[in-house]
């Protein structure tokens, strides 16, 4: 019997294995929009620390208060909330700068209104050695702001002006508190006062720049 053999027949069958470049353009499918407009978190972190500058600012120069525990409301209740809010989201949108700037002094206005809350104990601990010792406490509390703070200084030199400004008056603002305090200085401390309310203004100022728009008032603020 004779066998018929019917060539074999090869199918191929082209299959792109490569992975997608991040730099080739994806074309969205039909009609696709945002579930939400995302607003700018860095408003609330200034706002939020210009009023935490200015309160610990008028308590440092003494002019309303000597009263510490009048800054423990806004540290804790406005400040460190809001700026640990800010941080987070500026994380998600990938503003590595923002977010440790906004979560590093969001620490800051945390552990300094529990420091200077009655229910913690600090200030009846540490005025029972006297106030040059609760003074050498806070100067070494405040040494360690000084150096991030300086870190984060030097990296505003290709930020605009207005952002400069603002870390250099943070910078100088517990420089001069941690000397004061460790040289028992009252005047270097209220110095480190006033800066921070300079620094205040500055932060309004930036604040001010981002919610005023079309929608909100007929102010255009230049932004530096």
């Amino acid at each position: 019997m004779n066998i018929v053999q019917k060539p074999e027949i090869q199918h191929h069958e082209s299959i792109d294995m490569r992975t997608p470049s991040i730099h080739e353009e994806i074309k969205p499918v039909g009609d696709i929009r945002p579930l939400f407009k995302p607003g700018n978190p860095a408003a609330i972190g200034f706002a939020s620390f210009a009023t935490g500058s200015l309160v610990i600012g008028l308590y440092c120069i003494g002019l309303l208060t000597n009263l510490p525990q009048v800054t423990v409301g806004v540290a804790l209740g406005f400040t460190g909330i809001c700026q640990f809010t800010s941080g987070l989201l500026e994380l998600l949108i990938g503003n590595t700068y923002a977010a440790t700037t906004m979560m590093t002094y969001s620490g800051f206005f945390f552990s300094f209104g529990i420091m200077f809350s009655p229910a913690s104990g600090f200030l009846e601990i540490a005025m029972k050695e006297g106030e040059d010792a609760l003074q050498t406490c806070v100067g070494l509390y405040m040494l360690g702001y000084t150096f991030v703070s300086f870190i984060f200084f030097l990296g505003t030199f290709r930020q605009p002006w207005l952002i400069r400004a603002t870390l250099l008056q943070v910078f100088l603002a517990f420089l001069t508190s941690c000397l004061g305090n460790f040289l028992h200085n009252n005047g270097l401390v209220a110095a480190s006062g006033w800066i921070s309310i300079s620094l205040a203004l500055t932060a309004y100022y930036v604040m001010a720049t981002l919610i005023y728009d079309d929608t909100t008032t007929f102010i255009k603020l230049p932004a530096f």
